[in-house]
């Protein structure tokens, strides 16, 4: 006869051996799963999406807000491993962008990512508060419509935007980061929030380079390039135009 302990370890043992046949029943099923996320992952991987040839300067606006919404919904194509190795191929070869964006150099605002574009198709300068009052950033602008062609220049702000938010509040970082809060502050005067002094900024700036660069200025009025604002907002992962 057996002694309580015995009994309390032999349904100890039975319950173990209950538990791991329910788990091994549940292998195939987990198999099974794994090999279906695999599968969509290596079909996410394979896939070559055609680079896109916008002609106009509307067009490349378009592909660059389409592009976002796939940004935002979690459905990029442009980083698939087959994408980047046709990028890869192309690019050594030359670049060729069709838009230049402009943007902050905050290290969550990537345009090649939020645009979900192939690397090659977006020439990008950016600076802390998305700038443009120095020669350098104007030459970089203006580089790459003259040089490269590109029919888009999108002035792009974030929500939450560091530096913007130093020139609002009327702080004063010190070292060379406040020449930065200096260049945005004369642009954001009449902002009564930070959203508004977001805003506020990219308008300055586009205005800043219209008025800095007779090349620029120039393209725009003769309907080679289009110069739009726009605010990439960190939450939603959407871009709006302003």
């Amino acid at each position: 006869m057996e002694t309580e302990s015995e009994t309390m370890e032999t349904e100890s043992r039975l319950q173990f051996r209950s538990s791991r046949r329910l788990f091994v029943a549940a292998i195939p099923g987990l198999a099974l799963a794994a090999a279906a996320c695999s599968s969509d992952d290596d079909a996410a991987d394979t896939k070559v999406v055609p680079r896109p040839t916008p002609a106009t300067p509307d067009e490349a606006l378009e592909v660059l807000l389409e592009g976002n919404k796939r940004f935002a919904a979690n459905t990029p194509e442009a980083l698939s491993a087959a994408t980047r190795e046709v990028a890869r191929a192309s690019n050594a070869e030359g670049q060729a962008p069709f838009a230049t964006v402009l943007a902050c150099a905050d290290s969550r605002v990537a345009p090649e990512m939020i645009f979900d574009q192939f690397l090659g198709d977006i020439f990008v300068v950016r600076e802390a508060g998305n700038i443009a009052e120095s020669p350098t950033n104007l030459g970089s602008l203006e580089f790459g419509h003259a040089a490269l062609g590109s029919n888009l220049l999108v002035v792009c702000g974030h929500s939450s935007c560091g530096a913007v938010e130093a020139a609002f509040t009327g702080a004063e970082p010190g070292g060379n980061i406040d020449s930065i809060v200096d260049a945005i502050k004369p642009g954001i005067g009449g902002a009564s929030s930070l959203d508004e002094a977001i805003d506020a900024n990219v308008d300055a700036v586009i205005g800043q380079i219209r008025d800095g660069s007779e090349i620029l200025r120039g393209a725009e009025e003769e309907g080679e390039l289009k110069i739009v604002g726009a605010i990439f907002d960190l939450e939603t992962g959407v871009v709006s135009l302003i």
